[in-house]
């Protein structure tokens, strides 16, 4: 946790396995925080009324004009200070791996000038499977990467998103205790 920013905004990554992953994080980390989920969760009415009553921000994955107006709301609340969580990786299944991941918090985060703390989470997936209604004993461990910044010079934003999201994938990967799927 040494490495969470406190009292400052950030964007923290983390790898996505389970229903279980952000219940972990929500547990682990002391500061409010928000997070960030595709909007087809609005859909069924259980995760709906949870995610809203965490103050949850929804964006749109796949029509290009709604997910630039979402980035820019997210922009908005990282410069209000708010802390925002991405699952990259944009969805879990049942199969072991670290999946590729998704642009948006680390353009986000490149556009912002605010760090991008890499999270790997290991052992929820064996706990809570895709699938599964019921949770099996287990360990499940969070491991938090040091603060990801930008280049303070860079011209080209979306090269530093990508560099951003190398790092943090990298540094998830060693940690997450998962084969890689990319």
């Amino acid at each position: 946790l040494d490495h969470v920013p406190r009292g400052t905004p950030c964007v923290l990554v983390a790898n996505h396995a389970s229903y279980l992953d952000g219940l972990v994080l929500m547990a682990a980390l002391q500061e409010p925080l928000g997070f960030v989920a595709k909007r087809e969760l609005l859909e069924p009415f259980i995760p709906r009324v949870y995610l809203q009553r965490l103050g949850t921000e929804f964006v749109e994955r796949f029509a290009a004009h709604e997910s630039v107006q979402d980035a820019r709301r997210l922009e908005v609340a990282l410069r209000a200070g708010r802390a925002l969580v991405f699952f990259p990786e944009g969805t879990f299944t049942r199969s072991p791996g670290l999946m590729p991941f998704r642009m948006g918090a680390f353009i986000v985060a490149a556009n912002t000038g605010i760090p991008v703390v890499p999270v790997a989470i290991c052992g929820s997936r064996s706990i809570l499977r895709d699938g599964q209604w019921w949770p099996r004993r287990g360990a499940i461990t969070i491991t938090f990467g040091a603060p990801l910044l930008p280049g303070a010079d860079a011209l080209d934003t979306f090269a530093a998103a990508v560099g951003l999201r190398d790092a943090a994938r990298a540094h998830i990967l060693r940690h997450c205790g998962e084969p890689d799927s990319q």
